[in-house]
């Protein structure tokens, strides 16, 4: 059996991981936000009619 100290610097460990984790998968979702917001964005521009032929 694990003594306490092995054990705290276990969840302590643990821990960090996850908020290593946690923290990666926040930036993925915030930066596929971004890439489908300006992806949209570029995708009705090229839609619209371009009349600067002058």
């Amino acid at each position: 059996m694990k003594n306490n100290k092995e054990q705290i610097e276990e969840a302590r460990v643990t821990f960090i991981g996850r908020l290593f984790t946690l923290g990666g998968s926040i930036f993925f979702l915030i930066g596929s936000l971004i890439v489908a917001i300006v992806g949209y964005k570029s995708y009705i521009d090229l839609l619209k009619p371009n009349t600067n032929f002058s």
